[in-house]
């Protein structure tokens, strides 16, 4: 689904509200589908991938060759350290797979893959490309997954969890990642992370200042229709705090270059504790 953005068309949002799940509502659909309906309409590619003058009538626009030969070299880097910290290779699911520039690579190393996004358009596009049999494409609504639950060894996204409108949604998905890893099971995540010195709580507060020019920018934009891409910082507190609570322990932070492009990607490891429930777990999806 979502991307590296490389010039300033980021959104900013919110980095500082608490998610305390039995003092909010169940949220329903996340806001951000409405720009990732269009980017599936659009250019699923240049959705996927924000490369300056790779868009659809650019200078050098994607061709689904240099793509998918992208999501092989990008896959490669993550896989390593995702390997190291001890994921089991049986069932993975993508969150927010987009047009499957990973997924087809996954493919290899996985006994199977079960790609998730909220665009059917832009599955479609991924279904042309990628005909391995032990990949599954699957329509979701950006909170809850449509997989079973305790029936994942691993749940992966990159350039996804950056997008999303609030800290709260982003809980919302992390409890749907604990309930359907099995006990064990592991998640790499990739996520901006910030690590406000010890003092300054002014750096979140401008954070949360920028978030509230970023909704209204924001609300415009979904108002006229135009694709845009939000941008979500998750403080390192936050994380260490709230992912044990969902049942997601061992939590550690990588960060990563990319040999494609040499940007730096910080991901979330965890691990699915044996014991402990999902916080707010919704239960199991029935197909």
């Amino acid at each position: 689904m979502p991307s590296e953005k490389s010039d300033n068309g980021i959104e900013p949002v919110d980095s500082t509200d608490r998610f305390t799940l039995p003092c909010m509502k169940q949220i329903e659909s996340a806001p951000s589908n409405i720009e990732w309906l269009r980017w599936g309409k659009v250019d699923p590619f240049y959705g996927v991938a924000s490369w300056e003058g790779r868009q659809r009538g650019g200078a050098n626009p994607w061709t689904a060759e240099d793509f998918y030969s992208l999501g092989y070299s990008d896959w490669a880097d993550f896989r390593r350290h995702w390997v190291n910290y001890g994921v089991d290779l049986g069932q993975v699911v993508e969150i927010g797979c987009g047009a499957g520039r990973l997924t087809k690579s996954m493919a290899a190393d996985f006994a199977q893959v079960v790609g998730v996004d909220v665009s059917e358009d832009i599955l479609e596009v991924a279904r042309s490309h990628i005909p391995e049999p032990n990949v599954q494409l699957r329509v979701g609504d950006g909170v809850r997954l449509p997989v079973e639950t305790a029936s994942i060894d691993g749940a992966f996204s990159t350039h996804v969890f950056q997008h999303f409108d609030s800290l709260a949604l982003a809980r919302a998905n992390f409890s749907e990642v604990a309930r359907i890893l099995k006990p064990g099971g592991t998640m790499m995540v990739h996520l901006p992370v910030v690590m406000p010195p010890a003092g300054l709580p002014g750096i979140l507060l401008a954070l949360a200042a920028r978030r509230k020019l970023g909704d209204l920018r924001a609300m415009l934009k979904r108002r006229r229709g135009a694709p845009l891409m939000r941008g979500l910082q998750y403080p390192w507190q936050w994380l260490v705090q709230e992912l044990p609570d969902l049942g997601l322990v061992d939590v550690e932070l990588v960060v990563l270059a990319t040999k494609s492009n040499g940007g730096y990607h910080a991901c979330i490891l965890a691990r699915r504790s044996d014991s402990a429930p999902a916080s707010g777990s919704r239960g199991s999806f029935t197909r």
